[in-house]
């Protein structure tokens, strides 16, 4: 199981920077600030590969929760049968296979924070759960007849508009205001070309293993024509593949290996026909994650796709 937990400890916080100088990445410097104060929860939206992890990390590590347990779990990458085991924990012989005591992810992050990676990606029957669990702060494990306090703060990311998947019947009216308290936004790198010589310069520092390298002026403005469907996570790999293929210290455009080319549009769920599902299903190999962020939708979305269309096996 590919499940990403990570605990970050005081030492990694070093580590942890919010790079630009636009006004949009001000504004999410300074709600950080303000929800680090808090103890309520947070729903970061943006695209993949914007920042949203970082974003929730930080928020975490300015709180008066740092010095306890960051995990993070990706609601997208554990299989839908496992995920209300792996969240809530279950008792030994709850089901077939359940041969000991195990603690979920909440319980784990008793004092410290629980940040839920793509929430639009839990299953319907499992967010009613969760919604009962931020309300009350308790939690049953599988298989157990009493219940555990939990004292975790809740921060949750999505790269869908969940709004637009309340509508489509695969995300929770209640749950969605509950989690929306501060909410944050995190624009696409194309919305704030004024950051980019910024992660460019910071990438370029970061991954040059002290390499002198120098991105001239043409080689910036060329980069900040390219549209990035991947966002930061796409300028940091083409950074670095860069230094790579550089042949002295000038990195040139031909070593940055971009085509620049208009975003292409993919169409809203509601439009999208059996045929392109297929396709890009296919395009995949059949990584329905991996399909469902290629489309712009939740993995809930798909699988009611696919039964819309009779193309479930």
């Amino acid at each position: 199981m590919s499940t990403h937990v990570d605990v970050l400890c005081p030492n990694d916080y070093k580590t942890l920077e919010l790079i630009g100088s636009s006004s949009s990445m001000a504004d999410i410097r300074n709600k950080i600030s303000k929800y680090a104060a808090s103890d309520a929860e947070v729903l970061i939206q943006g695209e993949t590969g914007v920042g949203k992890g970082l974003c929730a990390k930080l928020i975490h590590s300015l709180s008066a929760r740092a010095q306890y347990p960051f995990i993070e779990v990706n609601c997208g990458s554990i299989a839908s049968g496992l995920i209300a085991s792996e969240l809530f924990g279950h008792q030994k012989g709850a089901f077939t296979g359940a041969i000991a005591d195990h603690i979920g992810y909440i319980q784990r992050s008793n004092h410290g924070t629980l940040f839920l990676d793509e929430i639009g990606d839990m299953p319907s029957d499992l967010q009613i759960h969760l919604l009962h669990f931020i309300e009350s702060k308790k939690m049953q494990r599988l298989g157990s007849d009493s219940s555990v306090s939990v004292d975790c703060r809740i921060i949750a990311a999505s790269h869908v508009d969940l709004k637009h998947d309340i509508i489509q019947g695969g995300f929770r009216e209640d749950l969605y205001y509950r989690l929306n308290i501060l909410p944050l936004y995190i624009p696409a790198l194309r919305e704030r070309k004024a950051d980019i010589p910024d992660y460019a310069q910071y990438f370029l520092n970061l991954l040059s293993d002290g390499k002198k390298k120098h991105l001239s002026k043409a080689v910036v403005d060329y980069l900040t024509r390219h549209s990035w469907p991947g966002n930061v996570r796409e300028l940091r790999n083409v950074i670095q593949r860069a230094i790579i293929m550089c042949g002295d210290k000038n990195i040139t455009i031909a070593d940055l290996g971009l085509e620049i080319a208009d975003r292409q549009m993919l169409p809203a769920s509601d439009t999208i026909d059996s045929d392109y599902l297929l396709q890009v299903i296919s395009d995949h190999k059949h990584n329905m994650s991996a399909a469902a962020r290629y489309m712009g939708i939740s993995r809930t979305t798909l699988y009611r796709l696919l039964k819309k269309y009779n193309l479930q096996k």
